[in-house]
């Protein structure tokens, strides 16, 4: 065997080692696959009783279209919003329950919960905020 293949054969298998050994300490984390509800209590002052938590999500959308109210006496005040502009609005969640995003923008506005005005609303953004009651007594 060539002295140069003697040398170079233990230096690749050292870098080989190395790089696989690094690799499995990335910090990937795994998959989960798993929907839980996010339910969550926070301690009260003296400990002893769990505060129940509020959950909120900011919906940050786009009105592409006028939309139509539902209750005709609303109409010109829903045609008022601005279209193709970012809006937001913040909405008490349910973690135990699936959200309907666009349902959720749509009734806060008062429009009509129907599949034309929900291809008018795009969704761009959503936030999510948890509160403990008692911090709004």
């Amino acid at each position: 065997m060539n002295k140069h293949v003697k040398t170079f054969f233990p230096v690749v298998l050292a870098a080989a080692f190395i790089f696989s050994f690094s690799q499995s300490l990335a910090a990937v984390p795994p998959v989960d696959s798993k929907g839980v509800p996010a339910i969550a209590t926070c301690p009260s002052a003296t400990g002893t009783v769990q505060q129940p938590v509020l959950h909120f999500d900011k919906i940050i959308f786009t009105v592409k279209e006028k939309l139509e109210a539902a209750n005709p006496a609303d109409q010109s005040q829903l045609s008022a919003l601005p279209l193709n502009s970012d809006l937001d609005i913040k909405v008490k969640d349910n973690p135990r329950t699936v959200a309907d995003l666009k349902g959720k923008i749509l009734t806060f506005l008062g429009a009509s919960l129907n599949e034309k005005n929900r291809l008018k609303i795009q969704v761009t953004d959503v936030e999510y905020a948890v509160i403990c009651a008692k911090a709004l007594n």
